[in-house]
């Protein structure tokens, strides 16, 4: 395990040899809100990480085994657990997705959740939760559109390695 100066924790899960090391992402077990997992990143040198196709898709699936384990089968869909914060968001304009370094979020048919989608602040005006602006992944692949700034979406989050 790895402790950042800011105190964040980065743990492997104690996975087997055999298992391919991940090289583009390191992943912190320490549930945040998206704008805590993104200033942790920064804290570290690092950025939130970016999900470019469906390569970094198994990448990153393979990545959340490494460092967090296997999913507990009792775990509901929308269990912290299951979701992974990434660095796309469109805080600067509903609907136009791009990761923290300005890059745009290439839609390459990302997979995202069913009846949920990509585009939900229009549709969940909640007083108080500032509209779902951030990019999460699922341990099955799924992306979502979800809040940034609510203590109740506290998630573990992956950075994204220098040069990948």
């Amino acid at each position: 395990s790895i402790t950042m100066e800011n105190g964040t924790t980065l743990t492997s899960s104690g996975n087997t040899p055999s298992m391919r090391l991940p090289r583009k992402y390191i992943l912190s077990n320490e549930p945040k809100i998206w704008v805590a997992a993104r200033g942790a990143c920064e804290d570290a040198g690092l950025h939130l990480a970016k999900v470019r196709n469906p390569d970094e898709v198994e990448e990153m699936n393979s990545a959340i085994i490494y460092f967090l384990g296997e999913a507990d089968s009792s775990w509901k869909t929308w269990n912290s657990n299951n979701w992974i914060w990434l660095g796309g968001n469109d805080l600067e304009k509903e609907g136009a997705w791009k990761y923290l370094d300005g890059d745009m979020v290439e839609t390459w048919k990302m997979p995202w959740r069913k009846g949920v989608g990509k585009d939900n602040a229009q549709f969940l005006p909640v007083p108080g939760r500032q509209g779902q602006h951030a990019l999460a992944i699922s341990r099955w692949g799924e992306f979502d559109d979800s809040f940034h700034n609510n203590k109740k979406r506290m998630r573990p989050f992956a950075c994204q390695c220098p040069g990948s």
